[in-house]
């Protein structure tokens, strides 16, 4: 069976997600983010601790980018959207250029 092509797989984004240490278990972080973004399909990846402060990386799809997008930006909260790609390789970049400028500073 050949493999669907690029295209037909639907486009998504990356966004770069930091939050505090109230969401240091995982299970706890996905339910936040599911009602955040009101039962918007997402996967987590990256999922990473380091002191009191986490980050993590959700993939969304297109369709639903600037609605996610924006309830992060309403939210400003506990969870905060940090950064945004269509290539994850960008995202993990920025997050860790973030953690180290909060190191530098």
């Amino acid at each position: 069976m050949p493999k669907i092509s690029k295209a037909a797989r639907g486009k998504h984004r990356w966004l770069g997600l930091v939050f505090s240490e109230n969401f240091l278990e995982i299970e706890r972080l996905k339910d936040e983010i599911d009602v955040l973004i009101e039962n918007k399909s997402f996967k987590l990846y990256d999922f990473t601790i380091d002191g009191f402060k986490g980050s993590c990386i959700i993939k969304i799809k297109l369709e639903d980018y600037d609605f996610v997008r924006k309830k992060f930006n309403e939210h400003s909260g506990e969870i905060v959207s940090i950064t945004s790609s269509g290539k994850i390789r960008l995202v993990r970049l920025r997050i860790t250029d973030y953690f180290q400028r909060q190191i530098d500073d």
